[in-house]
């Protein structure tokens, strides 16, 4: 795997950059128990903070390990995307897109010298997509 160096940060100072807006939701796919693809928000859960003196461990006793030997969030990304132009009748005007919490990571890269991540990039629909 290639890797690309950030460091020095003032060769990138050439040049115009894009500008940066605030990320904005334009479509959501779901898995289900069984891991089935589906159009529709049904897997999104809202995060409860754990209560002080919480069993951390409850749940690990009927836990079920996804086989996740193929990794088809890209397919399932690319049938979102189709579906969203397939409803509004028009092409996504979008310059990135990309799963949450991504563009995180692609934001904090210059800042963060100890972690590092895979990001693949693919190019399709004349868009850029960037998963992780």
């Amino acid at each position: 795997m290639a890797r690309f160096d950030l460091q020095p940060l003032n060769r990138f100072a050439t040049g115009s950059s894009a500008s940066v807006r605030r990320p904005k939701e334009i479509a959501c796919f779901s898995y289900d128990d069984t891991h089935h693809f589906h159009l529709d928000e049904r897997s999104l859960r809202y995060y409860y903070p754990p209560r002080i003196g919480a069993r951390l461990s409850k749940g690990f006793d009927t836990f079920q390990q996804l086989d996740d030997a193929a990794d088809d969030h890209l397919d399932s990304l690319l049938k979102t995307i189709i579906d969203l132009e397939r409803r509004t009748g028009s092409k996504c005007q979008a310059d990135i897109i990309t799963w949450r919490g991504m563009m995180t990571k692609i934001m904090a890269t210059p800042f963060d010298m100890f972690n590092g991540y895979a990001c693949f990039s693919t190019s399709a629909f004349v868009k850029t997509l960037i998963r992780s």
